[in-house]
């Protein structure tokens, strides 16, 4: 991605607090120095998440996921560190000027540029045919009929192509853009005999915008007779089906406010809802949710509600949403029309409050719905009916965790098929006793820890130190323990960020060393230092760093000395034996010196 200056970046870190950010996204409550609430990144019962105001880090003690300011929004908004510094930078009103940082994201970046002017173009064009145009004006009314107010085809941009082969086209290439670049974007389709034309065409338009509202792509509604009824965008550089949701940047104020979201099927569904005040809903871009979706909801609301047409294909829609929202930690629920309507068509006859009330309201949980539908599938007046039904649902009472929960559930059924309460409670224990994983969370066996050599743990207490006080740095230096004294690999990776902020003058804390890396390994094994519980006192800080600083020490010259031992076999000039020979007593008479520096204590890890 576009390299951004590190002025910037830290301009942006220093506007935010790291609790206010997360906070935005999560219930946190005061513990101590720190804040405390659930973890947004996976399912758990009790609050392990944890904000440091103090060093501006976050880390769950769950999952281990940790990091600053900017990976925690990476990690929100799914998206890269540049985009998570702009995203920031746009909040507090800072103007980003991005520097590619290679030729090819040079290029990247200017074609995302392009196709969003181009689809800023496109919103402008079709929204002109439909309130400018005698056709146009023939879609309000259709608009109005529907239950659309003018204020909700502005407020979402509804709009409309016409039926011109190339109006789209000619535009753009009056504005002089590259209409291969448009063929790519999916703004404009080209035949076979290289000729351009319109993508859209004798459709209704609905702009699909990106998580932070930039029109990525459009949904268009066949006007008249024609197929398909329904055309979206092709994915592009600019657009993925299924990392968006629908008006999801309208509904997030809400959705954060009201701590739930409403899942539809359709945009006039979205629209109309919103219409009459339930702004909490989004619309997946297909017949099911994605975990990318899910993604932009998690950790942001407690209750997620699908409300689907009253036919197979909704109801289908909606359990495979559910198989994935069952473990993310939220209540699901779900909502069914009357037979024969959709959302837009209950909300625009019966209103906002009756939609609440008749269908919100009477909502069922996870387990009703899928009891449900199994149920719908049976006869239970037949004996194979009612044995088959048991079949399903006894799998679905498996799934559940709670006993009380479980049994009451098991009492219903009983009745519903006139089978004795203890005849199902043993038949559904014998099946979770079969089958393990039906019910329980699979238990996953931790892999057996990995061997740490005696160098690697007292480089982590070296760090430890220094990310607790950065004077540390300074007297390694004056030691001349340098970045190439630490091993291969993660450490010497960090030692070199440490040692480059400290000759720059920058100041060293967590968050902005944390800042010089994307991978999500380096910052839990950062923070892990950081948080590390055996350094908070002064004194015994003090007496660790003395100690590790020497042990460090000792190894390089330790490890030098073993190499010349080795190097002597294949040595053959006198001169250089020598000075090798001296260097080996050198070394050897240094290690004696350091270790009878520190009053013959010996070192233990």
């Amino acid at each position: 991605m576009a390299y951004i200056p590190d002025e910037v970046i830290e301009e942006v870190r220093n506007r935010f607090d790291i609790v206010e950010v997360v906070s935005s996204y999560i219930d946190l409550k005061k513990a101590g120095k720190n804040f405390v609430g659930f973890c947004p990144f996976h399912s758990e019962k009790s609050p392990s998440f944890t904000v440091s105001p103090e060093k501006q880090i976050f880390y769950c003690f769950g999952c281990q996921t940790g990091g600053n300011l900017f990976s925690f929004v990476m990690q929100m908004e799914d998206c890269s560190f540049p985009d998570a510094v702009r995203f920031l930078a746009q909040r507090s009103g800072i103007t980003i000027d991005p520097v590619p940082s290679t030729p090819a994201e040079k290029k990247e970046l200017q074609i995302r540029e392009v196709l969003g002017e181009m689809h800023s173009l496109a919103q402008k064009y079709f929204q002109n045919i439909l309130w400018k145009t005698p056709r146009g004006k023939e879609v309000l009314d259709y608009l109005s009929k529907r239950g659309l107010t003018k204020q909700s085809v502005t407020d979402f941009q509804v709009g409309y192509t016409g039926n011109n082969r190339e109006g789209l086209t000619g535009e753009l290439r009056r504005k002089g853009f590259d209409l291969e670049l448009a063929v790519k974007g999916g703004l404009v389709g080209k035949n076979s005999l290289g000729r351009y034309y319109d993508y859209f065409r004798e459709r209704l338009i609905f702009p699909i915008w990106d998580s932070q509202g930039r029109v990525a792509a459009f949904g268009g509604r066949i006007w008249g007779q024609g197929e398909p009824k329904y055309l979206n965008s092709p994915e592009s550089p600019l657009f993925n089906k299924s990392r968006t949701l629908y008006a999801f940047h309208l509904a997030l104020p809400h959705i954060r406010r009201e701590k739930k979201a409403l899942l539809v099927e359709g945009y006039m569904d979205v629209i109309l809802l919103h219409q009459h005040g339930i702004k909490e809903t989004v619309a997946p871009m297909g017949t099911a949710l994605t975990e990318k979706q899910l993604s932009l909801l998690r950790g942001r609301l407690n209750k997620v509600v699908l409300v689907f047409d009253a036919d197979t294909g909704g109801e289908i829609a909606a359990l495979r949403g559910l198989e994935l929202l069952k473990n993310e930690g939220c209540m699901v629920e779900v909502a069914q029309l009357p037979q024969g309507w959709d959302p837009a068509d209950f909300v625009k006859e019966h209103g906002g409050k009756v939609f609440h009330q008749e269908i919100l309201q009477q909502a069922r949980s996870l387990v009703d719905y899928r009891l449900f539908t199994i149920k719908k599938r049976h006869d239970l007046k037949k004996e194979e009916g009612r044995v088959n039904y048991w079949k399903e649902a006894r799998k679905v009472l498996g799934e559940i965790q709670e006993t009380l929960e479980r049994e009451e559930y098991l009492k219903k059924i009983a009745g519903e098929i006139d089978v004795s309460l203890e005849v199902l409670r043993g038949d559904l224990e014998n099946i979770i006793r079969s089958f393990p994983a039906v019910g329980k969370k699979a238990v996953v066996k931790e892999a057996a820890p990995k061997s740490v050599s005696l160098k690697e743990l007292v480089e982590r207490e070296l760090f430890t130190c220094i990310f607790k006080s950065s004077r540390y740095l300074k007297e390694l230096k004056k030691l001349n323990i340098n970045a190439d004294s630490f091993l291969e690999g993660p450490h010497r990776e960090i030692a070199r960020v440490l040692y480059e902020m400290d000759q720059q003058g920058k100041e060293i804390n967590t968050a902005a060393v944390l800042s010089y890396f994307s991978e999500q390994e380096m910052h839990k094994l950062i923070i892990k230092m950081v948080l590390a519980e055996n350094l908070n006192e002064e004194d015994k800080m003090e007496k660790i760093f003395r100690d590790c600083a020497r042990k460090i020490k000792t190894l390089c010259w330790t490890d030098e000395r073993e190499r010349l031992i080795k190097s002597l076999q294949n040595t053959v000039n006198r001169e250089e034996i020598s000075a090798k020979l001296q260097r080996i007593r050198d070394l050897k008479k240094w290690e004696e010196e350091l270790y009878h520096s520190g009053e013959g204590e010996d070192f233990d890890v």
